[in-house]
């Protein structure tokens, strides 16, 4: 399975644009120091034998008050600049997946012929039950009667494919073949209404499903029918589980509970699951799933390797948090510089 997420490293997509943006924060306050800081005010009056004037008490607290605000709003204008131009300079962080991905394609092949209406919904609560047990597999669902037809393909999507068997259970749910929703869902799977049930060829065709040939990778099917099949099929039971074997896909059976009641058809899907190394149990027996889960992970789960994946994100949390401090501290300066002007106002006779 993959890995989560490693964070690599974090900079500036635009270094040079950071460093101009300094520079000219630079230049500008020494603009202003040596050029405008020689410079009396616009407006300014002259008034003589101020030195009276200058030594009030009041006067001098004003003056304190003004320079207390000039630094205070210098400080915030200047961290509002350095949060702007930490946002220009975009800062990102490099994270890479590391894939060590460990294979297993588990396909879920499910009768859907009309002898196995009533107990179908049962088999998908079994199905949900080995899923839940499972973890980093690809599966995939594939139904058959006369022909078979995929669901959905092999896919790593857990909440796609716990949804699509809720679904499906949703639509056995009714055990009538006539219902509307078994109808439909089951639409395609035959095309001769002579040929049905035909666990040869459903298992021939659920091997057929697995993508991927030319790479090494474990593969098994959880095969759920009654073995009873009504007309003649291409492949036998036997010659489909050879086929099975050839392909090294294992077979795991779960027969429905009234297969029982026919010794043969139940020896000979124990015997085909024997044939390709699976397991075979009856549905409903306790501790059915929890041994399809565990035959399931005693397969080879073989390392794929593959390239790690990069991505690059924008991280503006500093440069955000940075420029709103200092929009905060300018709002914060200029109420209180009203307040303290309004109190000012009131003082005078």
């Amino acid at each position: 399975m993959s890995v989560g997420w490693q964070s690599e490293d974090v900079a500036l997509r635009w270094p040079w644009l950071v460093v101009a943006l300094i520079a000219l924060v630079v230049v500008l306050l020494v603009w202003w120091g040596v050029v405008r800081g020689g410079r009396p005010p616009a407006g300014a009056a002259y008034v003589a034998h101020a030195t009276r004037l200058r030594s009030l008490p009041r006067y001098q607290a004003l003056v304190q008050q003004r320079r207390v605000i000039g630094v205070l709003v210098s400080i915030a204008a200047l961290v509002t600049a350095a949060g702007a131009i930490v946002l220009a300079g975009r800062v990102q962080e490099r994270q890479t997946l590391e894939q060590n991905d460990r294979t297993r394609d588990i396909m879920l092949c499910l009768d859907a012929s009309g002898s196995m209406a009533e107990v179908d919904a049962d088999v998908l609560r079994e199905f949900r039950t080995i899923v839940d047990g499972l973890q980093g597999e690809r599966i995939g669902l594939t139904i058959w009667s006369g022909v078979a037809i995929t669901i959905f393909p092999l896919t790593d999507d857990y909440d796609y494919v716990v949804d699509q068997l809720a679904e499906a259970e949703a639509a056995f749910a009714s055990g009538d073949v006539h219902s509307d929703d078994y109808a439909l869902y089951t639409a395609g799977t035959v095309i001769d209404w002579d040929v049905q049930s035909q666990l040869g060829d459903g298992l021939a065709s659920c091997v057929q499903r697995f993508d991927r040939r030319d790479e090494d990778r474990s593969r098994a099917i959880v095969l759920a029918s009654d073995n009873e099949p009504l007309g003649e099929g291409i492949f036998t039971v036997e010659e489909a589980a050879e086929f099975a074997a050839d392909e090294e896909v294992v077979v795991h059976g779960i027969a429905a509970p009234l297969t029982a009641d026919r010794p043969r058809a139940e020896q000979q899907f124990a015997e085909a699951m024997s044939t390709t190394g699976g397991s075979f149990s009856l549905l409903g027996e306790d501790g059915s799933a929890a041994a399809v889960v565990e035959a399931i992970g005693e397969l080879e789960a073989v390392e794929i390797d593959r390239p790690p994946l990069a991505q690059v994100l924008d991280r503006p949390t500093a440069g955000t948090l940075l420029a709103g401090l200092g929009l905060a501290g300018l709002v914060l300066v200029w109420i209180a510089e009203a307040i303290l002007a309004f109190r000012g106002r009131r003082r005078t006779p």
